[in-house]
């Protein structure tokens, strides 16, 4: 039966008007047609607003579009539309009651309510989860110096069993053995031929280490500093083609020079073009809102491939070198594949995609035509690490045909059925609290997660207590040490809010130069952590957060400077002291040329200035190279 004659009848029923629905279940779209809803009391007051009737809060809800109501002011400048704060709260107050009387409606009449919970059941609630073991795995060629724990063999039998795996693993689960165990039982048995290992930089040196202790014999190619640098790489790329390798570890910046073919690529592109071509053809000639998804989507694909037609490929391709594995660990930093959504002003959405992932797609679709199911191993110990929309990225990585059956293929469609927004009161940059509407909990869940364990293997941190032992935080719990604003950093949250109001009053898009709302809390968070971040010449405030950070390091640095610490090994550390590691994104070295100071030096400076020797503070910055790293690190 049509999803959409529940809603005919819902509308029916409840509002006492015949209406007409479109729906594009391959574009996740709908399209209302019920003008007279525009016209009745019961649109326009009980279901609706004057400014957005029922049909329209219908054709929102369907979309998953939220709201907005915006006023036109005429000047001598032009028009300038601003949203309108009461009656776009109006708006979605209505939209909220269309939704809880749907939900309310479907259960009254037990027919409609069978019916549809076996739609639902047989589409979604129909996963039961396969158990794997590989306590029975020998490892042939490994070391006898290592016993790798259960659940490193279960995941080791995953890969080899299912191909394509999402190893989910806590952090000190030993991730780097299950990959490399992995890569090597399936070059035994055939299944793979060579496998590129992709880490983060900081890991590349340790994660070669493990990789040979663990098998000794391995013929493993390590694209260091020393061997992948500009003028080596064609050189490397050829070692990497020519020889037989059982794994070729490379960094994540430098897998970006590993190309596809870019007749790949383009044909990738043309097959979705021709797609929405289709798609075209099929649409009523009423079903607007399909049509212009259809030719956004193409002019987003028209865009990316006038770009690979200017692409050279002047290294060897991924195809050339004979990877049929790309494994990737710290897969969070591939979380984000961008989507077309009708979502985008929700916060907790980020539809705007980042090239590396996008990179990682194309190529695991390509690898996938070369060794099917086999094509794609992602690891991460925090599988989502901002948005809920990440869930969707990782499916689309190694649940896309799943995503297709159930129709769930388009962002809207996933996020309607196993999203929930909510409207919360949040704090602004300029200090002001303000409602706002977020994608921020799941629904569905167990359907979500029998999906995602589909090709997902799960390691909890309490599934590692009897392996891991973590050490007590000696004060029981994490501190927050919160520092008071200063009367000169609520003067500047004044400026951030006359900033803010700018830009909401600003018609038509931002143009290169202008203010943007992004600018405003990136410096709202310089500001918070001191106000010389944003005005270089105004004067140190002993009590800002980064003096309250720089009065604590040093109050730990001279109550254990006299403490002995051991190693794994029992030996004692040359120096004495806890080490403490400061971390912060923001106040870096690199910004003092551009914002005229440092909460880095700023740090050191007043350390050295209370008593700390200058030896005894390290910039992580200042060991980038992979050895220098591994030296600070270990020392």
């Amino acid at each position: 039966m049509d999803p959409a004659s529940d809603v005919v009848t819902f509308v029916k029923e409840m509002m006492g008007s015949d209406i007409r629905i479109h729906h594009m279940p391959e574009l996740g779209s709908w399209t209302v047609e019920a003008r007279q809803l525009g016209l009745s009391a019961a649109g326009t007051s009980e279901w609706g607003t004057s400014r957005r009737d029922a049909g329209e809060l219908l054709a929102d809800a369907l979309n998953s579009r939220v709201p907005q109501i915006f006023d036109v002011f005429k000047d001598v400048s032009g028009e300038r539309r601003v949203l309108n704060v009461v009656d776009t709260e109006a708006a979605r107050d209505k939209l909220q009651k269309i939704k809880q009387a749907f939900q309310d409606w479907v259960w009254t009449d037990p027919d409609r309510t069978d019916r549809l919970a076996r739609v639902y059941n047989d589409r979604f609630n129909n996963l039961a989860p396969r158990r794997f073991d590989g306590a029975h795995l020998k490892l042939p060629g490994a070391s006898g110096a290592f016993v790798l724990y259960g659940h490193q063999k279960r995941g080791i039998w995953r890969i080899i069993s299912s191909g394509s795996t999402y190893l989910a693993h806590a952090v000190g689960a030993g991730k780097t053995m299950t990959m490399a165990a992995a890569i090597m039982e399936q070059r035994r048995l055939g299944l793979i031929a060579k496998a590129m290992l992709v880490v983060p930089g900081h890991c590349l040196a340790q994660a070669a280490r493990e990789f040979l202790a663990l098998y000794p014999n391995a013929r493993i190619l390590v694209a260091d500093e020393t061997n992948f640098t500009k003028d080596k790489r064609a050189r490397f790329l050829s070692r990497a083609a020519t020889a037989t390798w059982d794994a070729i570890i490379i960094t994540h910046s430098a897998f970006k020079f590993i190309a596809v073919p870019s007749a790949f690529e383009q044909q990738m592109i043309h097959d979705e073009l021709e797609l929405y071509e289709d798609l075209l053809t099929k649409v009523d000639s009423e079903d607007r809102v399909s049509r212009k998804r259809l030719e956004r989507l193409k002019e987003g694909l028209q865009e990316r491939l006038e770009g690979l037609g200017t692409r050279k490929d002047d290294l060897l391709t991924i195809s050339e070198i004979g990877v049929d594995q790309i494994i990737v660990d710290e897969a969070q930093e591939f979380r984000k594949l961008s989507f077309a959504t009708n979502m985008s002003t929700l916060k907790g959405i980020d539809p705007n995609g980042s090239q590396r992932a996008w990179d990682l797609y194309v190529k695991s679709r390509f690898v996938e035509t070369k060794n099917p199911g086999r094509a794609l191993v992602l690891a991460s110990g925090t599988p989502i690490t901002n948005t809920l929309g990440e869930m969707f990225s990782i499916q689309r990585l190694l649940g896309r045909e799943a995503l297709a059956e159930r129709g769930l293929h388009e962002f809207d469609a996933w996020a309607s059925c196993f999203g929930d927004t909510t409207t919360e009161l949040e704090i602004q940059p300029s200090g002001k609290y303000k409602p706002v509407s977020r994608f921020a909990s799941f629904v569905n869940v167990p359907e979500l997660i029998a999906m995602f364990r589909a090709f997902a293997d799960v390691v909890m941190p309490a599934d590692l207590r009897e392996y891991v032992k973590v050490p007590d935080i000696s004060t029981g719990r994490r501190q927050i040490l919160t520092a008071k604003p200063t009367p000169a950093f609520k003067s500047y949250q004044q400026i951030l809010d006359t900033r803010i109001k700018a830009i909401e009053m600003r018609e038509g898009s931002a143009q290169p130069g202008d203010d943007i709302l992004l600018s405003v809390i990136t410096d709202g968070r310089h500001a918070a952590i001191d106000l010389r971040l944003v005005m270089p010449a105004n004067d140190n405030e002993e009590d800002n957060k980064l003096n309250l950070l720089v009065r604590n390091a040093f109050h730990i640095w001279k109550e254990t400077s006299g403490a002995t610490y051991l190693r794994p090994d029992g030996r004692s550390y040359d120096l004495p002291g806890a080490a403490q590691m400061i971390f912060s994104d923001l106040g870096t070295i690199n910004v003092e040329k551009t914002r005229g100071f440092s909460a880095y030096r700023w740090i050191r400076d007043e350390l050295v200035r209370l008593g700390v020797p200058p030896s005894e503070i390290a910039f992580m910055q200042d060991y980038n190279k992979t050895d220098g790293t591994v030296k600070l690190t270990d020392g």
